[in-house]
């Protein structure tokens, strides 16, 4: 893994200030390549060819050339096929790989990569700038232009490093409010952006034209014409493949375990394909914490024999807070972010990549909304005559908790509704009691992106696998694991396993009440009882119970400073939260304006693009 930057005019020191600003995501060497008409530079973390895979590399004419961040997992067989056709390698990296693909099949090569990837190729002879980013958006990649400078990154930091104007954009803001992290291309930055995942982006260097295509999709053709055995031995079959090529590499691995059945079965196959024992780690809660699984940890760990470390978290950890929200300049709100960066610190002590399970919830429907959750009882009284009226007098409402309780209801009428109901974080009606400007609805932004004919299973996959998960949760993985200097890989989001989930029969993914069914039961051979069928649990972070006592005096102050942010948010309503943070129905809202606030002293207020101090 590593880091990447550049952009279309020759400035040397500005180059290497980008490379220092990332040094994290590649300590082991930098590099760069620049002319009158371009700059690329890399930071690099050496995984695969630890002897000759330094970066930026050319093709034999030396007239194009690649900065890259990622791993491409069947690059030994792509690179016989190139040899095949004439192309001739001086090193024995992936990196090279993509250049002759690049070369022989120009932007089709994209389709060809197996793997988690975000790079840039100057190509000389088409005088234009390449970029790319993975099917699943597992790496990171931002860029900025304002019609005579482009300027590209694996971290916004790096373009702010060019003194560009820092401002708000209060669309981006609207949604971070609603989901509490930024989906599509934008970013909380004005004028900054990110390519979205299965993207490219060409930048011709002399008209100075940015085009940005899609070149892959998840489709939802389902196939009903194979056994229940048949679908769970080409799952069993695929998921082994896909951890055994993830394998790969010329530095120590391991796995972080939960002890759901995700990890779980990730660390069960390691443990088949490894001669020793898989190194495993996993993260508790002190103080009594609800969400605590080490129990379950402890006894994968057990039943695998594996070389297990366990880190307990606490709330004490909070000062690290600022250089995680320095991390995050794509800003999610994601409490997990801390627990998952300590435990990436201390399994960098002992290997250089870590396998996960993440995704798996997302591919094959691991969350309870998305089948049907209960509906409320109030709803079987309440006229549906009564709860339109009330929705149109909302606003006028005085009591907050009962203008929650009433929109809580009214979105529990469908099934669209009732997941919207957990999507959404802030009811877009409360909105103008937040924000002093006018805001867009995001739902209305949701449902126009559902595809209708779609069931209620695969429209929430959809969703999820697009837009939420490669802008918070891949993005959790890849910024707290870089942060540490230590690569993730993530078996369940190989494209190959998405592209083939997406043809299975929905009530195998959620049948009846069992979450991801048909994973359970092609993995029934390989994980214990206990863990087969216990309920998804999820990694839950005990916010509440921090802002309640650790963080109580610290929070209060840093919400009490948002109110400052008069442009952006309405006071009364930081006075509101403050009294009642603590209250279930505010759910995430105190902590994400909390993260808001300190991304807001560290990249708006600071000039010097570093951690503030709390």
């Amino acid at each position: 893994m590593c880091g990447i930057c550049g952009f279309n005019f020759e400035d040397k020191k500005s180059l290497l200030q980008m490379c220092d600003l990332i040094e994290h995501r590649g300590p082991d060497d930098v590099g760069y390549y620049n002319n009158s008409k371009t700059s690329i530079g890399i930071r690099r973390l050496a995984i695969i060819d630890l002897n000759t895979g330094a970066q930026p590399q050319h093709n034999e004419e030396e007239d194009i050339w690649i900065v890259f961040n990622g791993e491409i997992y069947n690059f030994t067989e792509l690179t016989q096929q190139l040899e095949n056709k004439g192309h001739q390698f001086y090193t024995n990296s992936d990196t090279e790989t993509i250049i002759h693909a690049y070369e022989e099949w120009g932007e089709k090569c994209l389709n060809k990569l197996r793997g988690q990837f975000a790079f840039c190729i100057y190509d000389s002879q088409k005088k234009h700038l390449f970029l790319a980013r993975d099917h699943m958006g597992l790496k990171p990649l931002y860029y900025y232009f304002d019609g005579e400078k482009f300027i590209f990154g694996s971290e916004i930091k790096t373009i702010l490093c060019h003194n560009i104007l820092r401002e708000v954009d209060k669309n981006a803001f609207n949604l971070y409010l609603s989901l509490g992290y930024v989906p599509f291309n934008l970013t909380l930055f004005k004028g900054i952006f990110k390519l979205p995942p299965a993207n490219y982006l060409k930048f011709d260097l002399e008209k100075k034209k940015i085009e940005v295509k899609n070149y892959w999709n998840i489709t939802f053709n389902i196939n009903r014409n194979k056994s229940l055995n048949q679908i769970a031995e080409e799952l069993k079959s695929l998921i082994i493949d896909s951890v055994k090529i993830r394998l790969i590499s010329d530095v120590p691995l391991g796995a972080f375990l939960s002890g759901g059945l995700d990890s779980s079965a990730i660390v069960g196959i390691m443990s088949e394909l490894m001669e020793d024992p898989v190194k495993t780690f996993s993260i508790g809660f002190g103080e009594n914490a609800a969400s605590d699984e080490t129990k379950y940890s402890r006894y994968v760990s057990e039943y695998y024999n594996t070389d297990h470390t366990e880190i307990i978290v606490n709330p004490s950890y909070y000062n690290l807070l600022p250089e995680l929200v320095w991390h995050f300049d794509d800003l999610i709100a994601d409490a997990a972010i801390l627990p998952v960066h300590l435990m990436a610190k201390h399994a960098k002590k002992k290997m250089t990549v870590a396998l996960t399970g993440d995704g798996a919830d997302e591919v094959f429907a691991g969350y309870y909304y998305y089948y049907d959750p209960i509906k409320s009882k109030i709803n079987k009284f309440l006229p549906k005559m009564l709860l339109e009226k009330t929705m149109k007098l909302y606003n006028y409402i005085p009591f907050y908790k009962l203008r929650h309780a009433i929109s809580y209801h009214e979105q529990l009428k469908t099934k669209e509704g009732r997941y919207l109901r957990i999507l959404l974080q802030v009811n877009d009606k409360e909105k103008s009691n937040i924000v002093p400007f006018v805001t867009k609805d995001v739902k209305s932004i949701i449902k126009s992106r559902f595809i209708d004919q779609l069931d209620i299973i695969n429209q929430s996959i959809n969703w999820d696998l697009k837009y939420q998960l490669p802008n918070q949760f891949n993005m959790k993985v890849d910024k707290m694991t870089m942060a540490a200097s230590l690569e993730a890989r993530v078996p369940f989001l190989d494209r190959e396993i998405v592209s083939w989930a997406s043809s299975i029969p929905p009530e195998l993914k959620f049948k009846g009440e069992i979450e991801k069914f048909i994973l359970r039961f092609a993995m029934k051979d390989i994980l214990p009882q206990k863990i087969l069928t216990r309920k998804k649990k999820g990694f839950g972070t005990p916010v509440n119970l921090w802002l309640k006592k650790a963080l109580k005096d610290v929070t209060d102050e840093i919400l009490e400073r948002l109110t400052k942010r008069k442009d952006l948010v309405k006071p009364d309503f930081i006075k509101l939260v403050k009294k009642n943070k603590l209250n279930p129905k505010f759910r995430k809202l105190p902590w994400n304006l909390i993260m808001f606030e300190i991304w807001y002293e560290t990249f708006i207020e600071n000039m010097s693009l570093k951690p503030i101090k709390l």
